[in-house]
């Protein structure tokens, strides 16, 4: 009987250790996130400081002998410890060899509440009949496929989560050209915006984005077949109210006053019915005593005339770029002068800024 003991457990030993041999040996890694701009040289701590974002969603899919392709297998809130991004709780990477995930991660907020999105999933992301707001903030990461292991990039280690805004920016700066006469000794001008508005332009839409995945491990930018260009479908009809910036009296110097800060809009090409339109007051002073005042003086500006420092007309608004339009009053000639207009990518390194000029 002693000899069958024996071998009884000499088998158990055996069998429990050819079990162990499946899995991956070693020490559980824990998954923590790399978080990067567009830009691929951007190291994650300007990027959080130039953003402002210290958290973001992100959902994970297992892929795995045994289990249903994609898989859930988390979905979290993704903060910054002061260290690394790392999910609510702590997660680990599978060990077995043939097992991956996939991340999905976003970031979309109006200034003060999360937006849900209406699908995650592998290969879907979608937003549904979303009217965008001034402070509507959506960033969407390019997907990170067949992932193992924490990767180092971007100066940090995790998965790679490389974000890209969804929308466009816009901002609108105005001066005057002169305050002075230069032909009237003693005549000098005050001029002051009444009132200052967009028309035409779409602010809801639907944005369906679709992916695919790599051959390989790595990250993929998303893409929409319903409008490859700008992303978002404008909704048909969204665009009969004016976005009103500015409707009160603001006077207007010879240094640029900011007249829309910067805010959010849907991608869009800009068709010959998006106008800014601008009325604007001019009162004339002779030694400082006001001599007269003309009032609603109207500008209306067709948004696909102006062109930038290039010389090239800006018709279309495309995400992750920020517009700027400076725009200049002439106080002596009633003239409307559109400075060059600013171009520019969502960067934040010196090195790595890009300016249309």
């Amino acid at each position: 009987m002693k000899k069958w003991f024996n071998i009884a457990v000499f088998v158990t030993l055996v069998s429990f250790a050819a079990c162990t041999k499946v899995e991956n040996n070693g020490a559980p890694e824990r998954i923590s996130y790399a978080v990067g701009s567009y830009a691929a040289t951007t190291k994650a701590s300007e990027y959080r400081a130039a953003e402002g974002l210290d958290n973001f969603q992100s959902k994970s899919f297992l892929h795995a002998e045994g289990a249903a392709v994609g898989t859930d297998f988390f979905t979290s809130t993704i903060s910054w410890d002061g260290a690394t991004w790392a999910p609510e709780r702590d997660y680990y990477w599978p060990k077995h060899p043939q097992s991956y995930l996939n991340f999905v991660s976003w970031y979309a907020n109006d200034g003060s509440v999360n937006i849900t999105p209406d699908t995650v999933t592998e290969t879907a992301f979608e937003i549904n009949d979303r009217t965008v707001g001034a402070n509507d903030r959506i960033l969407v990461a390019d997907e990170a496929w067949i992932q193992k292991a924490n990767s180092t990039t971007y100066y940090t280690s995790g998965v790679p989560t490389l974000f890209r805004h969804v929308l466009a920016r816009v901002k609108v700066n105005l001066k005057a050209t002169t305050l002075t006469d230069p032909e009237i000794a003693n005549v000098t001008y005050e001029v002051a915006l009444q009132n200052a508005k967009f028309q035409g332009v779409f602010q809801q839409g639907t944005m369906k984005l679709v992916n695919a995945p790599l051959a390989d491990t790595g990250t993929r930018q998303w893409y929409s077949t319903e409008s490859a260009t700008y992303l978002w479908k404008t909704a048909a009809g969204s665009d009969s109210a004016d976005i009103e910036y500015v409707n009160s009296n603001t006077v207007i110097g010879t240094d640029y006053t900011t007249i829309l800060a910067e805010r959010s809009f849907i991608p869009q090409n800009l068709g010959d019915a998006i106008k800014m339109v601008l009325t604007y007051s001019v009162t004339t002073k002779s030694n400082g005593t006001d001599t007269s005042t003309e009032t609603d003086i109207p500008a209306t500006i067709t948004m696909n005339t102006i062109k930038n420092t290039s010389d090239v007309a800006i018709n279309q608004w495309v995400p992750n770029k920020i517009y700027t339009y400076n725009i200049a009053i002439n106080p002596i000639g009633r003239e409307i002068l559109l400075n060059p207009v600013v171009e520019s990518e969502w960067s934040f390194e010196e090195d790595i800024n890009v300016t249309v000029e």
